[in-house]
């Protein structure tokens, strides 16, 4: 039989599989399923120098999960086990991260290929269905599992594209980047991967998202995520997926447009609508499929009697072309972005309200370079790597990145504020290679003082309570107790304390 000690592991695998890889719950959880096998490097998920971080706990998670896993069979098939619900739903949920787990190089694999190759998921899926009837079909019940091998494999390629897609458009180590990571995660599976599962992967379509922040803070990147991680049925039958998922994103630019066009570009015309309306045209509404995003970036700029048009889209999820009566069905899902204050723009009456409420459902807020970087050498390098890979061959990259990072820090200092965000630092290392210099074109706006004292005696925590925090937030930035212990001037054995 299975100790109990097991009976918990599975439990816990049966948490892990639908918990947020890129939230602190994670790493959490990974250290409570390993115990002492368990390698503490860094708290969240991210890039070093550019190149994948590896989480070294994953090797040893999938080695119990095969153990507990072939154990399992070997009790079923004597039948020493009893098939009562509730040791179903957790040894169900079990042989889904094994095949999670199994699959996730091939998966991956196909997933950075510049197109999918339907031969090779179709044999893909040929095994995945071979090991998921051994593993849940074939398992005696009372009644039917709620997994299908088809839903399930769809649901393992979306969590592959979704991490990876997300894990290399947003970078950086600090917190607040596994913040947005986390964020975004959230934005295509919800908080509750579960109901998520049962219910919600077919309606996520119906739910607006409103990505806000500065200019250059790649709010673009994160709606790319979120449209090439949408759910895709697979179709058992011709063993393939119902949609290719690189065709998932269809940007429009509203601030290139002139305000008399954003309409038509918006919704399509049919031919006479307006002078130069010399043929029927379809817009990307028309033309989206239920698997597609629509992303309308700046969509402050949007004219007022375009809004009331929108507004009954997403209310309704119908529209008309200019110039038709007809009307004519959405399916697919909005992503809007703006780095103008929407709220402000209600005040003054340039945005309608209840569209501000209609796309607000879902916010994600993107971070500030400044922010990103916090002060840490480090992380400046981290962004000087990936964009002087945009620009140099790989030989000439690392010189480069000394070059650029040195005279940064020499000329900039760490507490600059880059106005421009990533797309000022990739603009300075342009500088910097053709003539060896930068001048900031923006003026960086003021910040307010900042008092600590005053932040600590208004933050309402005791002495001990900020001591903790202070403990956690190193801890979170990677440093080692020892490291701890050495910035904070406190015994290992006080920091080991806080961390408990």
């Amino acid at each position: 039989m299975f100790t109990s000690t097991e009976l918990s592991q599975i439990k816990q695998f049966g948490q892990l599989i639908f918990t947020n890889p890129f939230s602190a719950k994670r790493l959490d959880m990974e250290r409570q399923l390993l115990g002492s096998r368990h390698i503490q490097r860094y708290r969240v998920w991210h890039s070093l120098d550019g190149e994948p971080s590896v989480n070294g706990n994953l090797p040893a998670i999938a080695e119990l999960c095969s153990h507990l896993v072939e154990k399992g069979l070997s009790l079923w098939e004597k039948g020493a086990l009893s098939p009562h619900i509730e040791l179903l739903e957790t040894w169900d949920l079990l042989a889904i991260y094994w095949l999670f787990s199994k699959y996730s190089q091939a998966m991956s694999q196909n997933i950075y290929r510049a197109t999918e190759l339907e031969e090779k998921i179709a044999l893909l899926y040929e095994v995945f269905q071979q090991d998921f009837a051994r593993l849940i079909l074939r398992i005696p019940r009372k009644r039917p599992t709620a997994y299908s091998a088809e839903k399930v494999f769809a649901l393992c390629h979306q969590v592959h594209r979704a991490f990876n897609y997300i894990f290399d458009f947003i970078a950086g180590g600090t917190s607040p980047a596994a913040e947005l990571r986390s964020t975004i995660w959230e934005s295509i599976f919800t908080h509750d991967m579960g109901l998520y599962y049962r219910r919600l992967y077919g309606e996520m379509n119906q739910i607006t998202t409103l990505i806000t922040g500065e200019s250059g803070t790649g709010k673009e990147l994160a709606a790319q995520a979120i449209s090439y991680s949408q759910f895709i049925p697979f179709d058992p039958a011709e063993k393939r997926f119902q949609f290719p998922y690189r065709e998932c994103f269809h940007p429009v630019q509203l601030s290139a447009m002139p305000a008399s066009l954003i309409e038509s570009e918006l919704f399509g015309h049919v031919k006479g609508a307006f002078t130069g309306a010399v043929a029927d045209r379809q817009g990307p509404f028309e033309t989206c499929h239920p698997c597609e995003c629509v992303f309308l970036d700046e969509i402050g700029e949007v004219p007022l009697d375009v809004q009331v048009k929108l507004l009954r889209l997403l209310q309704t999820r119908q529209f008309r072309r200019v110039g038709d009566v007809e009307l004519r069905s959405f399916g697919g899902k909005v992503i809007a972005a703006t780095n103008s204050e929407l709220a402000e723009g209600c005040r003054n009456g340039t945005f309608r309200q209840d569209l501000l409420f209609r796309i607000c459902s879902d916010t994600i807020q993107t971070v500030p370079l400044r922010t990103l970087l916090d002060g840490q050498p480090e992380e400046l390098r981290q962004f000087v790597t990936i964009l002087a890979k945009r620009i140099l061959s790989e030989g000439d990259v690392q010189p480069f990145v000394e070059r650029c990072c040195k005279w940064i820090m020499d000329n900039l200092g760490m507490s600059y504020p880059w106005p421009g965000n990533v797309r000022e630092l990739e603009q300075c290392l342009r500088n910097l290679l053709v003539r060896g210099n930068y001048t900031p074109l923006l003026k960086a706006k003021s910040l307010p003082d900042f008092d600590l004292g005053k932040q600590m005696a208004d933050s309402g925590l005791t002495a001990e309570e900020l001591v903790r925090k202070y403990v956690r937030t190193l801890h979170d930035r990677g440093h080692s107790v020892l490291k701890i212990s050495q910035l904070s001037g406190l015994d290992r054995r006080t920091v080991k304390k806080h961390l408990a």
